[in-house]
C-alpha cells in the first residue's frame, strides 16, 4: 500500500506521462521517479509495460537497477523473484508457495499517441481520450518533441494551456482570442479556442483559426488544430499530445509531441510529409521553449490576484483540477471564486 498522503502532496486523480514510447525498447528496465515515489517501467519481451515500486518487497533490492525482464515477468536480480506486469510475486525460487504479501505496488499503464501513461487515483482508470488518429502509422507522422523539468510544483505547469492571456505575448497570436467551453464535468473538460472577432483571420502563424483543447486529466491533454467551430477529434490535420507528471513537490516534469496528418501516400511524397511534419515540430518547440523559460522557475501564489482580461479560463481549470482531488488544498476555495 502507499503511504498516506499529506495535503501538499495530494495530487489530482488522472493520466500521467510516464515516457516516450519509442525510448522504453522490449526487455528494457529503467529507474523513474513518479511523485517522490521511486518505480520500474519496463517492457516484457511482448511489447507489455509495467510500472511497479522499484524496491523489492523481500529483502529491499532495487529493481530498477538490479532488475531484469525475462519473457512477461521482471526478474529480481538479488534472490530472483519474479513479478508480473502488474506486481504480482508469481515465481521464488526453492518456495512451493507464494505468501500472500509477496507483491509489488504498481500502477495501471497504458500506451496512447505514441507515449507511455500511468494512472494514479482512486479507483478504475477512466477511458484516455481517442487519439485513435496519432496510433496511424498509415495516415499520420507521429514525432516525439523534448522533455524538460520545472522547478515548481504541478499546478502551474498544467494550468498554463489554458491560460490565455499569456498567449499575445509569448506565442505572437495576432489578435485577441476567446474561450469557448464545451464540457466541464466531473473528470471531463473540454474547450474551444477561437478568435474573439469574427472572420477567418490566423490566431498565430500557423494555426488557423480554431483550436480544440481535450483534458484526459489534469495533467495530460490533446491539443488539435480545427478548420471550424464544429470540433474534429478524429482526423484532424495536426494534433500535439501534452502531459505533466511531478517528480517530487517542487519539480514537475512536461512534454510534448506531434501528430500530422499526410498529405499523400508516403510513396512517393515521403519526403513532403516528412517535411511538413518536422515543420510544424519547430514550430511546436519554439512556443514549448518560450513556456519553459517562465514555466520552470513559476512559483503559485496563495491568493491569485484576478484581473479581468484573465478570462475565465484558467478559473475554469483550477475548479476541475481539484475536482479529481479527494482532499483539496487550503487554496482550492480562493481558485473557484468567480
Amino acid at each position: 500500500m502507499c503511504p498516506a498522503e499529506t495535503e501538499a502532496d495530494a495530487y489530482p486523480t488522472g493520466w500521467y506521462f510516464a515516457r516516450f514510447s519509442e525510448h522504453l525498447k522490449r526487455g528494457e528496465v529503467v529507474p523513474v521517479t513518479f511523485m517522490s515515489r521511486e518505480y520500474a517501467l519496463f517492457r516484457t519481451q511482448s511489447g507489455q509495460v509495467g510500472l511497479m515500486d522499484s524496491q523489492c518487497c523481500h529483502m529491499g533490492a532495487d529493481l530498477s537497477r538490479c532488475g531484469s525482464v525475462a519473457g512477461e515477468h521482471l526478474v529480481c536480480g538479488y534472490h530472483a523473484w519474479e513479478f508480473d506486469g502488474s506486481g504480482r510475486c508469481v515465481r521464488i525460487p526453492g518456495e512451493e508457495k507464494i505468501p500472500p504479501r509477496a507483491g509489488q505496488r504498481g500502477a495501471p499503464v497504458l500506451e496512447r499517441a505514441g507515449n507511455i501513461w500511468f494512472w494514479h487515483g482512486e479507483g478504475p482508470p477512466s477511458p484516455f481520450t481517442e487519439t485513435v488518429f496519432a496510433d496511424e502509422r498509415k495516415h499520420y507522422v507521429n514525432l516525439p518533441g523534448e522533455v524538460a523539468i520545472c522547478r515548481t510544483g504541478l499546478l502551474p505547469v498544467a494550468e498554463h494551456v489554458s491560460d490565455l492571456s499569456h498567449w499575445p505575448h509569448i506565442h505572437r497570436a495576432t489578435e485577441p482570442m476567446e474561450y469557448v467551453p464545451l464540457r466541464n464535468e466531473g473528470r471531463e473538460l473540454e474547450y474551444r479556442v477561437q478568435p474573439a472577432s469574427r472572420g477567418d483571420r490566423r490566431m498565430q502563424r500557423v494555426f488557423r483559426p480554431y483550436t480544440l483543447v481535450t483534458l484526459t486529466g489534469p495533467a495530460s491533454s490533446v491539443v488539435r488544430a480545427q478548420s471550424s467551430q464544429e470540433p474534429n477529434r478524429d482526423r484532424p490535420f495536426f494534433a500535439a499530445i501534452l502531459g505533466s507528471t511531478p517528480v517530487r513537490q517542487d519539480a514537475t516534469m512536461t512534454a510534448w509531441r506531434i501528430a500530422v496528418r499526410k498529405i499523400g501516400p508516403d510513396f512517393p511524397l515521403w519526403p513532403v510529409n516528412r517535411l511538413l511534419a518536422v515543420f510544424l515540430w519547430f514550430v511546436v518547440r519554439r512556443n514549448f521553449q518560450a513556456d519553459i523559460e517562465f514555466l520552470r522557475w513559476m512559483r503559485p501564489v496563495a491568493r491569485p490576484l484576478w484581473v479581468k482580461s484573465d478570462g475565465p479560463s484558467v478559473r475554469d481549470f483550477r475548479q476541475f483540477y481539484h475536482r479529481q482531488i479527494s482532499r483539496p488544498g487550503p487554496d482550492a476555495a480562493a481558485d473557484r471564486k468567480p
